[in-house]
């Protein structure tokens, strides 16, 4: 049983039933904050009703909005105004990899862009690194058809910075929004509003409703999983196994950015993560 809601806990089951729960006394002093995506042992008490016995133990968890068990990420770039900061999103990626989510680059707002080549550079740049990338014009339904077709298996969570159209693709992607909204107000929850987070069914896999912007946290164990992060370096061999791609003589990654054959922006961001954890870069 997955738990759609943590303000008034509701769960639904395997077969699409939901219950509004509530919560045995000691799963506030076990677990503490329940939490969007738990799973969940429950005790049917009433029709529509039910009573939470267990949560079960979490994968993973983001803080800001607070989601559990995902499984990947949205992250939506918008590539005109209010164009969103390159960096940011480097830095999304690489905690996103680091927490082991799979993740898609939502490049929108497309039809405004002033350059084409601009958004080609950074759609190659993104697949060199292992990334799929969706571009969107979502008010022309450019793009949606594809997002929605593939196949995905979990929790989802769209993240970006405010104005990217993250709420207007969300709209898209499940235009039954409102009716399951007013279907849950009508069993005693209140219409639903951008201050909870709240999972919808999607062909194989939830998609979160989240309000505002999503913080991603995780300790950084080693400085060799900041290069992890970046895996289109790993195309590359160094002349010796230990380089960080910095001030090493013989670093073919330095070399594969002034051929351009890496995007330059990824490799300065790299740099700035590294010096974070060796003063010397």
């Amino acid at each position: 049983m997955t738990l759609l809601e943590a303000n008034r806990p509701t769960v639904e089951t395997g077969d699409g039933t939901r219950y509004l729960c509530y919560l045995k006394g000691r799963i506030k002093r076990d677990v503490g904050r329940i939490m969007v995506g738990d799973h969940v042992v429950f005790e049917a008490t009433d029709p529509g009703e039910g009573r939470i016995e267990e949560v079960l133990a979490r994968t993973n968890q983001l803080i800001r909005p607070a989601v559990a068990n995902v499984e990947g990420l949205f992250v939506i770039f918008s590539v005109a105004e209010p164009l969103a900061s390159l960096e940011l999103l480097d830095k999304r990626l690489v905690v996103a990899r680091l927490m082991g989510l799979q993740v898609e680059l939502v490049l929108s707002k497309v039809d405004r862009v002033d350059r084409e080549s601009s958004v080609v550079l950074m759609e190659k740049a993104y697949r060199t690194a292992g990334y799929p990338v969706w571009r969107v014009a979502t008010p022309l339904g450019q793009g949606i058809d594809a997002i929605v077709s593939k196949a995905r298996v979990g929790i989802w969570v769209m993240t970006g910075d405010s104005g990217v159209g993250k709420s207007t693709l969300l709209n898209a992607i499940v235009p039954f929004q409102s009716a399951q909204t007013q279907e849950l107000s009508r069993i005693g929850r209140g219409q639903q509003t951008t201050r909870w987070v709240h999972l919808y069914r999607l062909k194989g896999y939830w998609l979160a409703d989240t309000p505002g912007y999503t913080a991603l946290d995780v300790t950084m164990p080693s400085v060799r999983h900041i290069q992890w992060a970046f895996p289109e370096f790993t195309a590359f061999t160094c002349r010796f196994a230990n380089c960080l791609h910095g001030q090493e003589p013989g670093c073919e990654v330095v070399k594969a950015r002034d051929r351009n054959e890496l995007a330059a922006w990824r490799y300065d961001h790299y740099r700035k993560l590294l010096s974070q954890w060796v003063k010397t870069y």
